[in-house]
Protein backbone atom coordinates (compact mmCIF):
# COMPACT_ATOMS: atom_id res chain seq x y z
CA UNK A 1 0.00 0.00 0.00
CA UNK A 2 1.28 3.29 -1.12
CA UNK A 3 2.36 5.94 2.32
CA UNK A 4 -0.22 8.41 2.11
CA UNK A 5 1.43 11.81 1.81
CA UNK A 6 -1.08 13.50 3.22
CA UNK A 7 -1.02 12.41 6.43
CA UNK A 8 2.19 12.61 6.93
CA UNK A 9 1.80 16.56 6.08
CA UNK A 10 -0.98 16.43 8.81
CA UNK A 11 1.03 14.58 11.12
CA UNK A 12 4.17 17.39 10.18
CA UNK A 13 1.31 20.63 11.28
CA UNK A 14 0.26 18.31 14.95
CA UNK A 15 4.06 17.41 15.73
CA UNK A 16 5.03 21.37 15.42
CA UNK A 17 2.03 22.69 16.73
CA UNK A 18 2.02 20.69 19.60
CA UNK A 19 5.59 22.20 20.51
CA UNK A 20 3.85 25.72 20.88
CA UNK A 21 1.73 24.49 23.46
CA UNK A 22 4.22 22.46 25.46
CA UNK A 23 6.74 25.04 25.27
CA UNK A 24 5.47 26.32 28.85
CA UNK A 25 5.50 23.21 30.30
CA UNK A 26 9.00 22.43 29.68
CA UNK A 27 10.08 25.31 32.24
CA UNK A 28 7.85 24.09 35.17
CA UNK A 29 5.81 20.81 34.14
CA UNK A 30 3.32 21.90 37.20
CA UNK A 31 2.11 24.81 36.17
CA UNK A 32 3.07 26.19 33.08
CA UNK A 33 3.46 29.97 32.42
CA UNK A 34 3.01 31.99 35.48
CA UNK A 35 1.84 35.32 34.39
CA UNK A 36 3.09 38.54 35.55
CA UNK A 37 1.06 40.52 38.48
CA UNK A 38 1.07 43.24 35.75
CA UNK A 39 0.48 41.15 32.45
CA UNK A 40 1.90 42.81 29.59
CA UNK A 41 -0.11 43.53 25.91
CA UNK A 42 2.03 40.75 24.15
CA UNK A 43 1.08 38.35 26.82
CA UNK A 44 -2.39 39.05 26.37
CA UNK A 45 -2.21 38.58 22.78
CA UNK A 46 -0.55 35.35 22.50
CA UNK A 47 -2.90 33.89 24.91
CA UNK A 48 -5.93 34.72 22.91
CA UNK A 49 -4.40 33.24 20.00
CA UNK A 50 -3.52 30.39 21.89
CA UNK A 51 -7.18 29.97 23.17
CA UNK A 52 -9.05 30.62 19.63
CA UNK A 53 -6.30 28.86 17.61
CA UNK A 54 -3.64 26.32 19.15
CA UNK A 55 -5.47 24.85 22.37
CA UNK A 56 -6.59 21.45 21.71
CA UNK A 57 -6.08 21.24 18.00
CA UNK A 58 -3.07 19.36 17.73
CA UNK A 59 -3.59 16.78 19.83
CA UNK A 60 -6.59 16.06 18.19
CA UNK A 61 -5.13 16.40 14.87
CA UNK A 62 -2.92 13.22 16.36
CA UNK A 63 -5.62 11.62 17.56
CA UNK A 64 -7.33 11.43 13.54
CA UNK A 65 -4.04 10.63 12.54
CA UNK A 66 -3.52 7.78 14.73
CA UNK A 67 -6.84 6.45 13.96
CA UNK A 68 -6.49 6.49 10.94
CA UNK A 69 -3.53 4.70 11.26
CA UNK A 70 -4.38 1.92 12.84
CA UNK A 71 -7.00 1.64 9.63
CA UNK A 72 -4.25 1.66 6.93
CA UNK A 73 -1.98 -0.98 9.30
CA UNK A 74 -5.41 -3.73 9.62
CA UNK A 75 -5.31 -3.12 5.53
CA UNK A 76 -2.00 -3.74 4.91
CA UNK A 77 -1.02 -6.26 7.30
CA UNK A 78 -4.48 -8.04 7.90
CA UNK A 79 -2.77 -8.45 11.26
CA UNK A 80 -4.22 -7.30 14.52
CA UNK A 81 -1.62 -9.02 16.47
CA UNK A 82 0.98 -7.31 14.43
CA UNK A 83 -1.41 -3.71 15.10
CA UNK A 84 -1.02 -4.97 19.15
CA UNK A 85 2.40 -5.63 19.20
CA UNK A 86 3.05 -1.72 17.84
CA UNK A 87 0.91 -0.05 19.90
CA UNK A 88 2.77 -1.96 22.88
CA UNK A 89 6.04 -0.86 21.57
CA UNK A 90 4.15 2.93 21.76
CA UNK A 91 3.44 2.70 25.18
CA UNK A 92 6.81 1.57 26.41
CA UNK A 93 8.45 4.51 24.24
CA UNK A 94 5.99 6.69 26.22
CA UNK A 95 6.92 5.57 29.21
CA UNK A 96 10.64 5.90 28.74
CA UNK A 97 9.53 9.51 27.54
CA UNK A 98 7.22 10.25 30.36
CA UNK A 99 9.41 9.14 33.36
CA UNK A 100 12.96 9.97 32.11
CA UNK A 101 12.75 13.16 29.66
CA UNK A 102 9.11 15.22 30.47
CA UNK A 103 6.25 13.99 32.28
CA UNK A 104 3.58 15.65 29.60
CA UNK A 105 3.88 12.52 27.26
CA UNK A 106 0.68 11.92 24.88
CA UNK A 107 2.00 8.56 23.77
CA UNK A 108 0.86 6.11 26.28
CA UNK A 109 -2.46 7.70 26.00
CA UNK A 110 -2.79 7.28 22.34
CA UNK A 111 -1.36 3.66 22.70
CA UNK A 112 -3.96 2.85 25.13
CA UNK A 113 -6.12 4.17 23.21
CA UNK A 114 -5.42 2.81 20.13
CA UNK A 115 -6.10 -0.56 21.98
CA UNK A 116 -9.50 -0.14 22.81
CA UNK A 117 -9.79 1.23 18.93
CA UNK A 118 -8.70 -1.51 17.21
CA UNK A 119 -12.13 -3.56 18.24
CA UNK A 120 -13.66 -0.96 16.02
CA UNK A 121 -11.35 -1.49 12.70
CA UNK A 122 -14.18 -3.51 11.39
CA UNK A 123 -17.07 -1.76 12.61
CA UNK A 124 -19.50 -0.20 10.64
CA UNK A 125 -19.59 3.55 10.10
CA UNK A 126 -22.93 4.47 11.86
CA UNK A 127 -20.83 2.36 14.98
CA UNK A 128 -17.96 4.39 14.51
CA UNK A 129 -19.86 7.97 14.76
CA UNK A 130 -22.10 7.34 17.95
CA UNK A 131 -19.77 5.35 19.67
CA UNK A 132 -16.91 8.33 18.86
CA UNK A 133 -19.93 10.90 19.70
CA UNK A 134 -20.34 8.71 22.80
CA UNK A 135 -17.01 8.41 24.35
CA UNK A 136 -15.75 12.15 22.47
CA UNK A 137 -18.79 14.12 24.94
CA UNK A 138 -17.75 11.48 27.84
CA UNK A 139 -14.43 12.31 27.84
CA UNK A 140 -15.06 16.12 27.94
CA UNK A 141 -17.98 15.76 30.64
CA UNK A 142 -15.44 13.88 33.23
CA UNK A 143 -12.33 16.90 31.79
CA UNK A 144 -15.75 19.29 33.39
CA UNK A 145 -16.59 17.33 36.17
CA UNK A 146 -13.24 16.49 37.97
CA UNK A 147 -11.67 19.67 36.76
CA UNK A 148 -14.58 21.65 38.74
CA UNK A 149 -14.25 19.00 42.04
CA UNK A 150 -11.21 21.64 43.09
CA UNK A 151 -10.41 24.55 40.95
CA UNK A 152 -6.92 26.35 42.74
CA UNK A 153 -6.37 30.16 41.87
CA UNK A 154 -3.91 31.08 39.52
CA UNK A 155 -0.45 31.28 40.55
CA UNK A 156 1.24 34.67 39.92
CA UNK A 157 4.85 35.94 39.76
CA UNK A 158 6.05 37.07 43.24
CA UNK A 159 2.80 35.57 45.15
CA UNK A 160 3.44 33.26 47.87
CA UNK A 161 2.32 30.18 46.15
CA UNK A 162 4.44 31.12 43.68
CA UNK A 163 8.24 30.89 45.59
CA UNK A 164 6.53 27.23 47.22
CA UNK A 165 6.19 26.18 43.03
CA UNK A 166 10.06 27.32 42.45
CA UNK A 167 11.04 25.89 46.14
CA UNK A 168 9.84 22.60 44.80
CA UNK A 169 11.76 22.70 41.65
CA UNK A 170 14.57 20.06 40.93
CA UNK A 171 17.73 20.97 41.51
CA UNK A 172 19.73 18.27 40.15
CA UNK A 173 19.38 15.68 37.61
CA UNK A 174 18.38 12.92 40.61
CA UNK A 175 15.97 15.33 41.40
CA UNK A 176 14.83 15.46 38.18
CA UNK A 177 14.33 11.95 37.95
CA UNK A 178 12.03 11.84 41.17
CA UNK A 179 10.30 14.70 39.54
CA UNK A 180 9.14 13.18 36.54
CA UNK A 181 8.19 10.12 38.44
CA UNK A 182 6.17 11.58 41.04
CA UNK A 183 4.45 13.90 38.24
CA UNK A 184 3.98 11.38 35.25
CA UNK A 185 3.10 8.88 37.47
CA UNK A 186 -0.29 11.47 38.92
CA UNK A 187 -0.49 12.20 34.56
CA UNK A 188 -1.38 8.19 34.24
CA UNK A 189 -3.92 8.01 37.43
CA UNK A 190 -5.72 10.62 35.83
CA UNK A 191 -5.36 9.46 31.95
CA UNK A 192 -8.01 6.63 32.20
CA UNK A 193 -10.37 9.17 33.58
CA UNK A 194 -10.53 12.02 31.19
CA UNK A 195 -7.77 12.29 28.63
CA UNK A 196 -8.53 8.25 27.43
CA UNK A 197 -12.06 8.56 26.43
CA UNK A 198 -11.52 12.00 24.30
CA UNK A 199 -8.64 10.65 22.45
CA UNK A 200 -10.34 7.27 22.04
CA UNK A 201 -13.35 9.31 20.64
CA UNK A 202 -11.41 11.32 18.51
CA UNK A 203 -9.64 8.04 16.71
CA UNK A 204 -12.71 6.53 15.97
CA UNK A 205 -13.86 9.74 14.15
CA UNK A 206 -10.38 9.38 12.58
CA UNK A 207 -10.91 5.22 11.26
CA UNK A 208 -14.49 7.30 9.92
CA UNK A 209 -12.66 10.19 8.21
CA UNK A 210 -10.25 7.85 6.39
CA UNK A 211 -12.97 5.31 5.36
CA UNK A 212 -14.98 7.57 4.24
CA UNK A 213 -12.10 9.41 1.70
CA UNK A 214 -11.92 13.11 4.12
CA UNK A 215 -8.25 12.49 4.08
CA UNK A 216 -7.75 11.94 0.30
CA UNK A 217 -10.82 14.56 -0.60
CA UNK A 218 -11.54 16.52 2.11
CA UNK A 219 -15.29 17.02 3.85
CA UNK A 220 -17.94 17.30 1.95
CA UNK A 221 -18.92 19.94 0.80
CA UNK A 222 -22.80 20.16 2.05
CA UNK A 223 -21.08 19.62 5.75
CA UNK A 224 -18.67 22.62 5.94
CA UNK A 225 -21.17 25.75 6.59
CA UNK A 226 -22.05 23.44 10.09
CA UNK A 227 -18.73 23.30 10.65
CA UNK A 228 -17.85 27.00 10.19
CA UNK A 229 -20.98 27.87 12.09
CA UNK A 230 -20.16 25.40 15.27
CA UNK A 231 -16.84 26.91 15.00
CA UNK A 232 -17.72 30.15 14.99
CA UNK A 233 -20.17 29.67 18.09
CA UNK A 234 -17.73 27.76 20.31
CA UNK A 235 -15.29 30.76 19.43
CA UNK A 236 -17.91 33.40 20.65
CA UNK A 237 -18.23 31.33 23.79
CA UNK A 238 -14.78 31.02 24.51
CA UNK A 239 -14.42 34.53 23.82
CA UNK A 240 -17.30 35.32 26.44
CA UNK A 241 -15.97 33.06 28.98
CA UNK A 242 -12.06 34.62 28.50
CA UNK A 243 -13.69 38.38 28.63
CA UNK A 244 -15.79 37.54 32.49
CA UNK A 245 -12.42 36.20 33.35
CA UNK A 246 -14.12 33.84 36.24
CA UNK A 247 -11.62 31.20 37.33
CA UNK A 248 -14.30 29.12 38.58
CA UNK A 249 -15.43 28.42 35.39
CA UNK A 250 -11.91 28.28 33.83
CA UNK A 251 -13.13 24.53 33.84
CA UNK A 252 -16.29 24.92 31.36
CA UNK A 253 -13.97 27.10 29.38
CA UNK A 254 -11.30 24.11 28.58
CA UNK A 255 -14.18 21.85 27.90
CA UNK A 256 -15.47 24.43 24.86
CA UNK A 257 -12.08 24.93 23.93
CA UNK A 258 -11.69 20.85 23.61
CA UNK A 259 -15.14 20.87 21.60
CA UNK A 260 -14.20 23.15 19.00
CA UNK A 261 -10.95 21.74 19.05
CA UNK A 262 -11.92 18.31 17.20
CA UNK A 263 -14.17 20.69 14.70
CA UNK A 264 -11.11 22.62 14.02
CA UNK A 265 -8.84 19.81 13.53
CA UNK A 266 -11.62 18.51 10.96
CA UNK A 267 -11.72 21.99 9.09
CA UNK A 268 -7.21 22.07 9.05
CA UNK A 269 -7.22 18.16 7.66
CA UNK A 270 -9.96 19.20 4.62
CA UNK A 271 -7.14 22.76 4.28
CA UNK A 272 -4.17 20.41 3.73
CA UNK A 273 -5.73 18.03 1.77
CA UNK A 274 -7.38 20.46 -0.32
CA UNK A 275 -4.24 22.51 -1.45
CA UNK A 276 -2.72 19.03 -1.78
CA UNK A 277 -4.76 18.44 -4.59
CA UNK A 278 -4.26 22.01 -5.88
CA UNK A 279 -0.74 21.60 -6.30
CA UNK A 280 1.17 22.43 -2.85
CA UNK A 281 3.52 19.18 -1.90
CA UNK A 282 4.51 20.96 1.82
CA UNK A 283 7.69 19.03 1.42
CA UNK A 284 9.30 20.69 4.48
CA UNK A 285 5.74 19.28 6.81
CA UNK A 286 5.78 15.76 4.93
CA UNK A 287 9.30 14.97 6.30
CA UNK A 288 8.56 16.07 9.50
CA UNK A 289 5.72 13.84 9.26
CA UNK A 290 7.88 10.71 8.54
CA UNK A 291 9.90 11.45 11.10
CA UNK A 292 6.87 11.97 13.83
CA UNK A 293 8.03 10.19 16.63
CA UNK A 294 11.54 11.28 16.64
CA UNK A 295 10.45 15.00 16.50
CA UNK A 296 8.56 14.45 19.22
CA UNK A 297 10.64 12.78 21.71
CA UNK A 298 13.80 15.27 20.11
CA UNK A 299 11.63 18.14 21.18
CA UNK A 300 11.31 17.17 24.92
CA UNK A 301 14.92 16.49 24.87
CA UNK A 302 15.78 19.82 23.32
CA UNK A 303 13.61 21.74 25.12
CA UNK A 304 13.73 20.51 28.73
CA UNK A 305 17.86 20.36 28.12
CA UNK A 306 17.43 24.30 27.10
CA UNK A 307 15.49 25.17 29.82
CA UNK A 308 17.39 22.89 32.40
CA UNK A 309 20.82 24.40 31.09
CA UNK A 310 20.86 27.46 29.34
CA UNK A 311 17.54 29.02 30.65
CA UNK A 312 17.36 27.81 34.42
CA UNK A 313 15.75 30.83 35.28
CA UNK A 314 13.44 31.49 32.42
CA UNK A 315 10.45 30.91 34.32
CA UNK A 316 10.71 34.16 36.49
CA UNK A 317 12.16 36.26 33.52
CA UNK A 318 10.63 34.93 29.83
CA UNK A 319 7.19 36.21 28.88
CA UNK A 320 4.91 34.47 26.48
CA UNK A 321 6.97 36.12 23.79
CA UNK A 322 10.51 34.52 24.86
CA UNK A 323 8.73 31.54 25.04
CA UNK A 324 7.03 31.45 21.77
CA UNK A 325 10.62 32.94 20.45
CA UNK A 326 12.19 29.36 21.74
CA UNK A 327 9.59 27.24 19.79
CA UNK A 328 9.89 28.99 16.82
CA UNK A 329 13.82 28.29 16.88
CA UNK A 330 13.11 24.25 17.87
CA UNK A 331 10.69 24.79 14.56
CA UNK A 332 13.29 25.93 12.80
CA UNK A 333 15.46 23.52 13.86
CA UNK A 334 14.25 20.88 12.83
CA UNK A 335 12.70 21.96 9.35
CA UNK A 336 16.16 22.27 8.63
CA UNK A 337 17.79 19.46 10.02
CA UNK A 338 14.95 16.61 9.11
CA UNK A 339 15.39 17.59 5.27
CA UNK A 340 19.13 17.37 5.38
CA UNK A 341 18.43 13.64 7.34
CA UNK A 342 15.78 12.27 5.26
CA UNK A 343 18.96 12.84 2.30
CA UNK A 344 20.61 9.92 4.33
CA UNK A 345 18.38 7.59 5.71
CA UNK A 346 14.61 6.91 4.79
CA UNK A 347 13.50 6.96 8.49
CA UNK A 348 14.25 8.21 11.36
CA UNK A 349 16.31 6.41 14.72
CA UNK A 350 13.07 6.18 16.62
CA UNK A 351 10.46 4.48 14.04
CA UNK A 352 13.68 2.20 12.96
CA UNK A 353 13.71 0.99 16.79
CA UNK A 354 10.40 0.89 16.99
CA UNK A 355 10.04 -1.23 13.37
CA UNK A 356 12.98 -3.32 15.04
CA UNK A 357 11.32 -3.94 18.02
CA UNK A 358 7.85 -5.02 16.94
CA UNK A 359 9.59 -7.31 14.16
CA UNK A 360 11.55 -9.02 17.19
CA UNK A 361 8.71 -9.35 19.51
CA UNK A 362 6.85 -10.87 16.48
CA UNK A 363 9.06 -13.24 15.65
CA UNK A 364 9.46 -14.33 19.17
CA UNK A 365 5.81 -14.91 19.05
CA UNK A 366 6.09 -17.45 16.09
CA UNK A 367 8.98 -19.46 17.08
Amino acid sequence: MQRNTNLDVIRGIAVLGLLFLNIYYFAIFETGYINLAIVPLSDTVIDWMKALLFDGRFRSLFCLLFGAALYIQIEKYKDIEKIKTRLFWIVVFGLLHGYLLWPGDILVTYGLAGYLAVKYLEASDRKLMLHGVAYGVSGVTMMLFLGSIDIAEPVIRGSEAYYKVIDDLPRDALGHFIHNGVFYSIMLLVTPLITLWYSLGIMLAGIYCFKTGVFDVGLPKKLMPLAWLIVVLLSIVTVYLKVINIYALSVLLDSVIWLNAFVCALLMVHGVVRLRLKGFTFRWLQGVGRLALTCYISQSLLAVSFFYWLAPSAYEQYTRVEYFAVAVLLTLFQLILVPIYLRFFSQGPLEYMLRKLCAMKQERQYV
